[in-house]
């Protein structure tokens, strides 16, 4: 869902596309779609809301190929010597959720975790919140997001856990590891304490105003800008 989305991921991947559906019909994507042979119906714009369920589709929704996931023994076998990747734990937010993977892919992670139960799936809103992100990032869904950490960890990843905790480090001193899993929780309850038990890093970012706190997926892209 989204015009921004459907660009990036034309951009990518064009046969992912089987149709589209828009309004628009004098605008570029519209005929840059006829171009390469994609099925595009005219449709108004309440049914173009009812398909996605939301009003923000900006006149443009695809229909696409479901997109390829990895497991984790298939990204530790080709992961890169410097490395790092993000465990999302219980982010239900998808407008959160799309602007983190939107904040990923910007910052060069190389891959995204998150839970097929705790987390928030790949919606027509987390499309467009990510400005198609969520279609070209590589991404892990899992089941057990401590299996999963202990996984990394064997492979040689140092997890770092964001946190406001007696433990924690400040982020304007700290280093990251060579591979780092960066996991980050729901604003309301965190990350979850079986993984901030087993993390081998505790890291916050230090406020200067009178608000003290950021959204999620403004405190990850912060922490991503700091990857060197």
């Amino acid at each position: 869902m989204g015009k921004h989305a459907l660009e990036e991921t034309l951009k990518q991947n064009p046969k992912r596309f089987i149709e589209v559906h828009t309004y628009k019909k004098d605008d570029p994507l519209t005929q840059e779609f006829k171009n390469i042979g994609v099925k595009v119906l005219f449709s108004p714009k309440q049914k173009i809301a009812s398909l996605v369920q939301s009003d923000s589709h900006q006149g443009f929704i695809a229909k696409v190929q479901e997109r390829e996931f990895l497991t984790p023994k298939e990204f530790l076998k080709v992961a890169p010597e410097k490395s790092l990747t993000l465990m999302c734990d219980a982010i239900q937010d998808p407008q959160n959720f799309g602007s983190i993977l939107r904040a990923a892919e910007c910052f060069g992670v190389d891959a995204v975790i998150y839970s097929t139960n705790r987390n928030v799936s790949l919606t027509p809103v987390v499309s467009k919140a990510s400005v198609g992100a969520s279609e070209i990032i590589p991404l892990i869904p899992v089941s057990n997001l401590a299996d999963t950490l202990k996984k990394f960890q064997d492979a040689g990843y140092f997890s770092v856990a964001t946190e406001i905790s007696d433990k924690a480090q400040s982020l304007d001193t700290f280093e990251f590891p060579q591979q780092t899993l960066l996991m980050i929780g729901s604003e309301g309850s965190g990350i979850q304490p079986l993984l901030s038990k087993k993390s081998d890093f505790h890291l916050y970012i230090p406020m200067k105003g009178s608000i003290d706190s950021l959204n999620v997926s403004q405190a990850t892209a912060v922490l991503l800008s700091h990857w060197k």
